[in-house]
């Protein structure tokens, strides 16, 4: 089914909101269970409705894989559709209230959750302070938003670009090994890069399924390490880490603010991606979400933060944190 079928099919049989909204959620998050977490429903309401929704299209919009989800074509060309609708809702909404310009409502922003945690929601307050008459909805990069603003601005490690996204570099991420000090006195220093690969390692779900993000050495690494603990929440890490449950690689700007608390193990291996600021078709123009973007890409200044800088900074050049090298 080509586009021009899908959209006259859409434009018969998508009238009801919460069809949308469930087909974008299973969209956006890849899995029914995410998607019906996500909406605060039963599993087995959204695949009912995700039945009959492909019915009265006739057409198959979804197929299951073992890593989830995955839009058809026909799929695709209606999620195009409905992402169309919501730009359409809201630039309308925006016209009639004459709020493109003004400095207030409410503004959408997506990020991951480890950046989200550790580096934008210490700076929210400031943003609030500066600018009260905003708004600002922080929302995980997989979360199933739907309605106004339901994408205006996203910190993101994908810098896919399209005619109408627009996609700014914004920071480079550098990730070095690192653990507790109560970690170190407990088992000891790893004498080695192979001992650092094999004690305790502890990782993101998302590192695996992005890992051609990161480079060939980060898909050759990965194969050697021996894991032991693994979860789909920074946050969660985190905290394991910090309190002596494992070794984890983490971004470089951690060893900053957690230099009483973290070692870091220079083996000379570390890692680095890419963050992008990406504005959604239409948004820029929008006062309020520029300006959510101008505070977004000064708290990420690489003059005044070395440890976005694209050329890797050792975090002993910015902080008093402690480093363990290979023992002889």
């Amino acid at each position: 089914m080509d586009s021009q079928q899908t959209d006259t099919l859409l434009r018969r049989t998508l009238f009801d909101w919460d069809d949308l909204q469930i087909f974008h959620a299973v969209a956006t998050t890849g899995s029914m269970s995410a998607a019906a977490t996500a909406l605060g429903c039963q599993q087995s309401t959204i695949s009912k409705r995700m039945r009959q929704l492909e019915s009265r299209l006739g057409s198959q919009l979804i197929e299951r894989h073992a890593g989830g989800i995955m839009l058809t074509p026909a799929g695709e060309n209606a999620f195009d559709y409905v992402l169309t609708m919501q730009r359409s809702a809201h630039q309308l909404e925006t016209r009639i209230a004459g709020r493109d310009r003004a400095m207030e409502g409410e503004v959408t922003l997506r990020a991951p959750d480890g950046l989200s945690s550790f580096w934008l929601a210490r700076h929210v307050p400031e943003f609030q302070r500066t600018h009260p008459a905003i708004g600002l909805k922080l929302l995980g990069e997989h979360s199933a938003a739907m309605g106004e603003n339901a994408s205006s601005i996203a910190v993101t490690f994908v810098p896919e670009k399209t005619m109408d996204t627009q996609a700014e570099l914004l920071a480079t991420l550098h990730y070095m090994p690192v653990a507790s000090r109560e970690f170190i006195e407990t088992y000891g220093a790893p004498r080695s890069l192979v001992d650092v690969m094999n004690l305790r390692f502890a990782t993101l779900e998302q590192y695996d399924r992005s890992l051609s993000l990161w480079g060939e050495k980060a898909e050759a690494a990965d194969t050697l390490i021996k894991y032991s603990f693994r979860t789909d929440l920074s946050s969660v890490l985190f905290e394991v880490v910090r309190h002596g449950g494992g070794i984890a690689m983490a971004p470089t700007y951690l060893a900053a603010l957690y230099a009483d608390e973290l070692v870091v193990l220079d083996y000379d291996f570390h890692q680095d991606i890419k963050v992008w600021l990406k504005y959604m078709p239409g948004s820029q123009g929008i006062g309020r979400i520029k300006c959510v973007g101008d505070w977004i890409t000064d708290i990420f200044n690489r003059r005044n933060n070395p440890w976005f800088r694209e050329e890797f900074c050792h975090p002993r050049e910015f902080c008093g944190i402690d480093v363990i090298r290979p023992q002889p």
